[in-house]
């Protein structure tokens, strides 16, 4: 009953100071203390971030490891604003902006594509006539973070979705308009930043959520194709039959690639795996 006692006591002291001489201000006194005695108590407002995970306690060595500066003092931290230069970046719907922003020795690799350089995807886009077809296509890029072991990694989400307006080209067959809306499953992107402040490394994930969306789980330019009414197929790492397809096509060219020339591959990429094959390293 400690509490109560206080109550009271802070009561008295209030009805005292509004029956004495200082008239109205005695009042707002009163209503001040009802006021803190009678509201609930309110919990802590939640916060928008959560804090980030502990630093690794497992050394391994991997062929990634040039993608980190931690072994160099001069560049261990990065000279610029990573996350605000993430966000510039994936806001960019122009390509030659987008090509700008990237290393003389970029790669891009997704779960079936890849390692490819960005002026082959700019190419195999324009293929396929992907921009063209897709005339309001987003990316709707949301939730940027910094990779907590790798101060020049960001990672974020991304959700296309557009309208199939126009005809898509693969190799000699066109795919008519559907003029149907599309909406694509969430991926993940994950952007290796150099001290120089080029992309050098784009990772693209596969869909989130295969239930997700218009196109059966398919993501990315593939399932811009499925929705404009390519037959989706088995899209996965490992398909033997995917695996023969790419090869097929990557050897008669014209169709846009799928991974770039052995020779236009940078060197500090070492994994032999190309598009769909499983991991070699």
């Amino acid at each position: 009953m400690k509490g109560t006692g206080s109550q009271v006591v802070f009561a008295v002291v209030a009805t005292t100071l509004a029956s004495s001489s200082f008239g109205n201000g005695g009042v707002v006194v009163v209503n001040a203390f009802n006021s803190f005695f009678s509201a609930p108590l309110k919990p802590p407002a939640a916060t928008s971030s959560s804090p980030p995970p502990p630093p690794s306690r497992i050394n391994t060595e991997s062929w990634l490891d040039v993608l980190s500066y931690n072994d160099d003092a001069d560049k261990s931290t990065p000279s610029f604003d990573v996350l605000a230069k993430t966000i510039e970046y994936a806001n960019c719907k122009d390509y030659d902006t987008i090509l700008s922003y990237y290393s003389d020795d970029y790669v891009f690799r997704g779960p079936i594509i890849g390692p490819i350089t960005g002026e082959d995807v700019r190419k195999t886009q324009e293929g396929f006539k992907i921009t063209s077809a897709y005339p309001d296509l987003q990316t709707r890029p949301f939730g940027f973070t910094i990779d907590p072991d790798n101060p020049y990694r960001c990672y974020f989400f991304e959700r296309w979705e557009g309208t199939n307006t126009e005809s898509v080209q693969i190799g000699p067959a066109t795919l008519p308009p559907t003029n149907a809306g599309v909406k694509l499953p969430t991926h993940i992107m994950s952007i290796h930043w150099t001290p120089e402040g080029k992309i050098k490394y784009t990772c693209l994930s596969s869909p989130l959520d295969r239930f997700e969306g218009t196109t059966k789980g398919a993501g990315a330019v593939f399932g811009l194709l499925v929705g404009a009414g390519l037959d989706a197929g088995n899209a996965s790492v490992g398909d033997a039959l995917l695996r023969l397809q790419q090869r097929f096509i990557h050897i008669i060219g014209g169709f846009g690639r799928n991974w770039s020339l052995e020779k236009d591959i940078p060197s500090w990429w070492k994994s032999k795996a190309r598009g769909a094959d499983p991991n070699d390293i």
